[in-house]
């Protein structure tokens, strides 16, 4: 007879008893609706509860924004999604709410796992119908604790968010086999339309193109290094790279931005602008499919890290430490300044944009894609 979860998992957190075993009617929910980043730094985790229950149904809140990135991270069963927008209008909220209340209580969960760590993740944890309620003892909203039966604690000194989750999915009873480093498998499907869109617009690689992605955009307008800045990279690796071309990705959000660096960049360089063209799936593969992404602190940064390509990103406001692209071969630009890390949304000072070299960035990106100054 298997070991019922809902009688063991407080035994074993309290007895420090041998990994629990899966019943096949193990249900799980996830709570990390957004954003892009912080949910691909939730997938390592995610896939080291998958492992260490094979048979387990596993459920996930999410903004209908990120939905298509669950396709990336296989046994997630259903999808239940967080609108966010609705939430935060006065004429829509209650119905939002309502909805929201539902779906989640269609069935009742062994265990619910809010990785998010705010009020109002937690408030939804409790929406559902649980055994147990976890959530993060180290919280940036310290009332969200009161909603957790079970807190989940990290080291002091972890302090990369793929590495806290990670800890904290370690104190889940039966999962012991967790690995940082969760590759995003090739979905041929969103390959197949990446590859179509790129024929549709007439371009092509060659197999000595060097192709570099760049994302100039970001959420924040700290975060974003202004866009003569990347198109003075491109040109200096144009200069010293033959046979190189470019792909502008990002969202619809990205599209001014890719407008001004175009123009700033002039002709004569090969660049297709795809920003607001693409899919979240067709966004992922077409990372995969280039040498190197060069963007600021942003969402296809962590899509690259994610999906094996080489990353050089420009870090301003926040903490690489904390969200840096979380890959093997990765260079991470932070002037030296007195007020970085500032997590500033908004600043009159442009210091920090104007503290790296065009120079050094080229140097790098030759460098990381294994090509000479004379190749």
């Amino acid at each position: 007879m298997q070991p019922s979860f809902r009688k063991d998992l407080p035994r074993a957190l309290n007895a420090g008893a041998e990994p629990v075993q899966s019943p096949r009617n193990t249900r799980f929910l996830i709570v990390k609706p957004s954003s892009l980043g912080d949910i691909l730094h939730a997938f390592p985790a995610a896939d080291a509860l998958r492992r260490a229950y094979p048979g387990a149904v596993i459920d996930w809140v999410v903004n209908p924004a990120f939905e298509e990135l669950l396709d990336y991270m296989p046994g997630i069963h259903r999808r239940i999604p967080f609108r966010r927008k609705e939430l935060g209008k006065w004429n829509t909220f209650f119905p939002e709410l309502f909805f929201l209340w539902k779906e989640i209580r269609e069935n009742r969960y062994d265990a619910v796992i809010d990785l998010q760590g705010l009020m109002r993740s937690a408030l939804v944890a409790r929406f559902a119908r649980a055994s147990e309620y976890y959530g993060p003892d180290h919280v940036r909203e310290s009332l969200a604790k009161l909603f957790y039966s079970r807190k989940l604690f990290f080291p002091a000194d972890v302090f990369h968010a793929v590495e806290r989750n990670c800890e904290m999915i370690r104190q889940i009873p039966g999962v012991t086999d967790v690995n940082p480093y969760f590759e995003l498998p090739v979905l041929p499907g969103y390959k197949e339309k990446a590859e179509r869109l790129l024929a549709e617009e007439g371009f092509t690689r060659g197999l000595e193109t060097l192709w570099i992605a760049v994302a100039p955009g970001a959420r924040w307008a700290t975060k974003q290094w202004p866009p003569e800045f990347f198109a003075e990279v491109m040109r200096g690796i144009a200069e010293r790279r033959s046979n190189v071309s470019f792909l502008l990705l990002g969202s619809s959000a990205e599209k001014e931005p890719a407008r001004k660096l175009k123009e700033s960049l002039g002709n004569g360089i090969e660049v297709l602008d795809l920003c607001g063209k693409t899919s979240l799936g067709e966004l992922v593969e077409l990372i995969r499919m280039t040498d190197l992404l060069i963007c600021n602190d942003s969402g296809p940064m962590h899509i690259a890290a994610s999906a094996g390509t080489k990353v050089l990103a420009f870090f301003g406001p926040t903490y690489p430490e904390l969200t840096g692209p979380y890959c093997k071969v990765k260079k991470v630009f932070q002037p030296k300044l007195d007020c970085i890390k500032c997590f500033r949304k908004y600043c009159q000072n442009t210091l920090c944009h104007r503290s790296i070299s065009a120079g050094e960035v080229i140097d790098s990106a030759l460098e990381l894609t294994g090509r000479s100054k004379n190749s």
